[in-house]
């Protein structure tokens, strides 16, 4: 079957995306080589993949009748097993709240890339690749909703997640053996050069924190411009 790498249409390729993390995290990504990505039933948030409650009354009633081979508790496993994320930030600018929840304001790390970018890399992988902005929404007032992949659930988060202005980068991996599917991935990126835009440095680390990731960048060999957050920065 052909390789599908879909993209929501609202979401233009300039688009710039920001991924808050930890010093640990960054050495993984370039030790190697790779972008992690974690299964989605493994993160804290309990309403991941929920279905609303109208379309697991669908698929229920649906199963009843022999329409269809599943029910709603297949279904809603399989969406979480079968696929992994990895979650990106939509803004050109810092949010203190994301390095205080992500990173850490002395020894956080931003990487930032755009779409197109992340487009790029995501086509040497030769797999399917979806790529949603997060809609955040009350699951109990969600009416009507037609479901086609297994993944579409995860285009949706609960509204107290609204500050996360999420970016989600999907990978599905369900094969007849999804029950078995491990709890990370990691997937090849063949120049970080051509990925990351650039890297920047919590607002409170210290000047031995900064020297260090600049020497640990160029070891290496990546030559994206590093520079301190602007939230570092008393306006004169």
């Amino acid at each position: 079957m052909p390789i599908k790498v879909l993209v929501d249409k609202d979401i233009q390729q300039k688009l710039i995306l920001r991924r808050y993390i930890d010093l640990p995290k960054l050495l993984d990504m370039l030790h190697t080589k790779s972008l992690y990505f974690r299964r989605a039933d493994s993160f804290a948030d309990r309403l991941e993949g929920a279905l609303f409650p109208s379309v697991r009354a669908s698929l229920d009633k649906s199963y009843t009748v022999g329409d269809i081979g599943t029910n709603a508790d297949y279904f809603y496993r399989r969406s979480r097993i079968g696929n992994y994320v990895s979650c990106w930030t939509r803004s050109r600018k810092d949010s203190m709240a994301h390095w205080q929840l992500y990173a850490g304001i002395r020894s956080g790390i931003v990487i930032t890339t755009t779409v197109d970018h992340l487009l790029r890399t995501a086509l040497t992988w030769k797999r399917d690749v979806l790529v949603h902005r997060v809609q955040y929404v009350d699951h109990l007032k969600v009416k009507n909703y037609v479901i086609g992949r297994y993944s579409d659930p995860l285009q949706f988060k609960h509204e107290a997640y609204k500050h996360e202005n999420e970016v989600r980068v999907i990978i599905p991996q369900e094969s007849d053996v999804w029950e078995s599917n491990p709890i990370e991935l990691r997937l090849n990126v063949p120049d970080f050069n051509a990925l990351i835009q650039s890297i920047v440095i919590a607002p409170e680390a210290s000047q031995e924190f900064y020297e260090a990731i600049k020497d640990l960048c160029s070891r290496y060999g990546l030559k994206t411009p590093i520079r301190r957050s602007k939230l570092a920065y008393v306006p004169v």
